[in-house]
C-alpha cells in the first residue's frame, strides 16, 4: 500500500508540474518566454550570416594566395636547377598528385627527371625478415664506402637505392650502380619498382612520404603498434641513406611524429642530415622541395615548412654553379611529357 500511495503521489506532483508550467507560459510568463526565445533564435541567426561571411572571406583569401603562387613559381624557380638532373623515389600511401605536384615544380626549374621509383610494401615485410638479410649481404659487395658493421638491413636497402640512382661516371651507371639496381627490382617480391626507367645517374633525390597519417586507434594491438613504429623507422633510415649519399631533400608531413618528416626532425641523427620539406600536397611543399634540393646541392641543409620542427618556412633561392654538360643519354629534356601514373 505505501508503494502504491508513492506512486500516486509522484504522478499527481508531475500533473501538478505540467499545470502550473502551462498556467505560467500562458500567463504572466508567455511573453518573457517569448522574447527571451526569439532574441536567442535571432542571436543564432546573426551569429550564423556571420560565419558564413567570414568563411566566404577566408576562401576567397586563400584562392587569391593560391593563385599568386601559382603564377608567381615560374618567375621563382626559373632556372633554378637548370641542367641537374633528379630522381624521385616515392613510399607506399604516397598520393599520385602530390608527386605529380613535385614533377611540374621541377619542369619549372629547368631540371631533367632521370628516373621515379617506388618503394614497395616487401621493403619492410615482417614475414621476409630472414630473407631480407641475407638479400642485405648481398649487396655489402656493390656499396662503397661499405656500411658500417652495425648497420641495419633497411639502411642497407637504403644505400643500395641512393647508389644505384646516383653513381656514374661520363654521363652512364656505374656497373656497381646498374647491378644494385637489378638486385632491388629483380626479386620475386621486388623491393622497389620502376616508374620511370632511369635514362642516367641523378644528382639529386626527391623522395616524396604520404600526408599526415591518421592517429592510431585507442584499441590497437601493441604487436601493430610496433610494426607501425618499425615500417616508419625504416623509412627514416632510407631518407638518412639517400642524403648521406647525395644531395637530397624528404618532403612529406609533419603533423606529428606519426609522420615521415616529422619522424625525420625528431630523429637526432637523420635530423643533422636530411633536408625536409613538409605540408605535402599543399601548394607551398610544391614550390619549396625544388628550392631546397638547390639548398642540398650546394651543401646546405635545413628543415622548411610550417609544421613541427621546421626551422623556416621558405627555402633560399640559391645560384648553384653551371652544371657539366651531361651526355646525351644521361636523361630526358626538361620538356619531357611528366609520367601520369605517379606513386605505388
Amino acid at each position: 500500500m505505501i508503494d502504491f500511495r508513492y506512486h500516486l503521489v509522484s504522478l499527481i506532483a508531475v500533473f501538478l508540474a505540467l499545470a502550473v508550467g502551462i498556467v505560467l507560459g500562458a500567463g504572466p510568463l508567455r511573453d518573457t518566454i517569448g522574447d527571451t526565445l526569439t532574441g536567442q533564435v535571432q542571436d543564432l541567426r546573426a551569429d550564423r550570416d556571420r560565419l558564413r561571411g567570414e568563411l566566404a572571406a577566408a576562401e576567397t583569401d586563400a584562392a587569391e594566395r593560391t593563385t599568386y603562387l601559382e603564377d608567381s613559381a615560374p618567375v621563382l624557380l626559373a632556372g633554378t636547377l637548370a641542367d641537374r638532373s633528379v630522381s624521385l623515389v616515392t613510399l607506399p600511401g604516397t598520393s599520385e598528385d602530390d608527386v605529380q605536384a613535385v614533377r611540374d615544380r621541377l619542369a619549372q626549374t629547368g631540371a631533367r627527371l632521370v628516373s621515379q621509383v617506388a618503394v614497395t610494401d616487401a621493403w619492410t615485410d615482417p614475414k621476409s625478415q630472414s630473407f631480407r638479410q641475407t638479400f642485405a649481404g648481398q649487396m655489402l659487395g656493390y656499396l662503397a664506402p661499405a656500411p658500417a658493421a652495425d648497420a641495419s638491413t633497411e639502411s642497407i636497402f637504403g644505400l643500395a637505392l641512393a647508389h644505384a640512382l646516383t653513381d656514374g661516371e661520363g654521363g652512364a651507371f656505374t656497373p656497381n650502380a646498374s647491378t644494385l639496381l637489378d638486385l632491388l627490382t629483380s626479386a620475386d617480391a621486388p623491393l622497389v619498382s620502376v616508374t620511370t626507367e632511369p635514362s642516367g645517374p641523378a644528382d639529386a633525390t626527391i623522395l616524396v612520404g604520404p600526408r599526415a597519417a591518421e592517429q592510431p586507434a585507442e584499441d590497437v594491438s601493441p604487436k601493430d603498434s610496433d610494426a607501425a613504429k618499425n615500417v616508419l623507422a625504416s623509412r627514416v633510415q632510407l631518407a638518412e641513406a639517400l642524403a648521406t649519399v647525395s644531395g637530397s631533400v624528404t618532403v612529406g608531413a609533419a603533423a606529428s611524429d606519426l609522420d615521415l618528416v616529422g619522424a625525420v626532425r625528431a630523429d637526432d641523427g637523420a635530423a643533422g642530415v636530411v633536408t625536409t620539406v613538409d605540408s605535402v600536397g599543399e601548394i607551398t611543399a610544391a614550390i619549396s622541395t625544388p628550392l631546397a634540393v638547390a639548398v642540398a646541392l650546394s651543401g646546405g641543409h635545413d628543415h622548411y615548412g610550417f609544421e613541427r620542427g621546421a626551422v623556416e618556412a621558405v627555402p633560399p633561392r640559391v645560384e648553384l654553379a653551371p652544371a657539366a654538360p651531361a651526355s646525351a643519354d644521361a636523361g630526358q629534356p626538361s620538356t619531357e611529357e611528366p609520367a601520369t601514373d605517379g606513386a605505388a
